[in-house]
């Protein structure tokens, strides 16, 4: 008996997996031998069923295989943290035989702790291991620099402490805060808390180094003023870079010219705000002068114009550069969009026509 294709077909999956009924099978079987059509479907149906059987297979697998390593780097894991423990075992009976408190042995055991966060936490942990990794690191390296400081009496910890977060940060900041579950709106902006949380330890640090010294006026008008104004090309670069949504040539040429006369002028701005600085700003250009390192304040002037001048034509060319690459893009862009129109246009005429 002849039966449409349709109805094999729609029996085909049933009759590769072996689910359909013996008559039905006898009935796909004797259309497949004389159906050459239907005979290509079951086969190309055998190949996409053996491909998604082998993925499986191999999900399944590659899933024990990666169980079996993460159970085997625990347990490395862990066996270090044993190991980890005979060199605070010692040290802490060496304490007790000698008759000392137990003061260093604290040290030891933050250095211990350090090690461990190193070593084991990577190893233990499966999910966002750099996050805790790193975080465990900081946080048992301030306990040690604690240890450190109270063993012997000094007051040098916030000094270090501060040091150690802002010199931490600056290369292991991207990878915490790419961990951190952020929402939407802040997920846009980890950059700039990136910024905002270096400028900030970075004051932080200032402050804690003229605490310590017990510094006069001029540390603080030197320090500040001088952190500012470096901080601000950092800001300004960072700025032009994430936030101008322009050609690369122009933001290019802006922090060019920018930085050019943020250089040229530092001596001006920094002569205001610092009166013990040395005063070689632009005021004292001499182009008679030219290059003489006889004349040191004519000389410093010198160069800087020329470093401003330089940068200024320097970034208004790569801008120039820039405009013109945006609008050749802007005009291909419509020109693109002419072209989609005009198509859309005879297309509908032409439905017309046929109408």
């Amino acid at each position: 008996m002849n039966y449409n294709c349709d109805v094999i077909q729609d029996l085909l999956p049933l009759y590769e997996d072996g689910i359909c009924s013996d008559a039905s099978k006898a009935i796909v079987e004797e259309h497949l031998r004389e159906c050459s059509a239907c005979k290509e479907i079951a086969g190309r149906l055998k190949n996409n069923i053996v491909e998604e059987t082998l993925t499986k297979e191999k999900d399944i697998v590659l899933s024990r295989y990666q169980k079996s390593i993460r159970k085997k780097t625990a347990t490395i894991g862990m066996a270090t943290a044993g190991i980890l423990f005979i060199p605070l075992i010692i040290c802490l009976i060496c304490n007790i035989v000698i008759g000392h408190a137990l003061d260093w042995f604290f040290i030891v055991l933050a250095a211990m702790l350090l090690v461990a966060s190193l070593l084991v936490v990577p190893m233990v942990l499966e999910r966002k291991r750099i996050l805790w990794t790193i975080i465990c690191s900081v946080v048992s390296l301030l306990l040690l620099l604690l240890t450190c400081c109270v063993y012997t009496q000094g007051n040098w910890f916030w000094i270090a402490s501060s040091a150690c977060i802002f010199g931490l940060s600056i290369p292991f900041l991207p990878f915490v805060v790419r961990e951190l579950p952020t929402g939407e709106t802040l997920g846009r902006h980890k950059a700039f808390l990136i910024m905002l949380w270096d400028s900030l330890w970075l004051y932080l640090l200032l402050i804690a180094c003229g605490v310590h010294i017990q510094a006069d006026r001029a540390y603080w008008q030197t320090a500040i003023t001088i952190a500012s104004y470096m901080l601000f090309i950092v800001w300004f670069w960072f700025g032009i870079i994430r936030y101008v949504k322009k050609d690369g040539w122009i933001k290019a040429g802006i922090l060019v010219m920018g930085t050019g006369i943020w250089f040229g002028l530092s001596n001006n701005i920094l002569n205001i705000f610092m009166p013990t600085a040395d005063g070689y700003g632009l005021e004292n250009l001499n182009f008679k002068a030219g290059l003489n390192l006889e004349n040191p304040a004519a000389f410093n002037a010198n160069i800087l114009f020329i470093i401003i001048v330089l940068s200024v034509c320097m970034g208004a060319a790569w801008i120039w550069i820039g405009c013109g690459r945006e609008r050749k893009n802007a005009d291909r862009k419509d020109t693109d969009k002419r072209n989609v129109d005009k198509r859309i246009a005879n297309k509908g005429d032409a439905d017309e026509k046929e109408a």
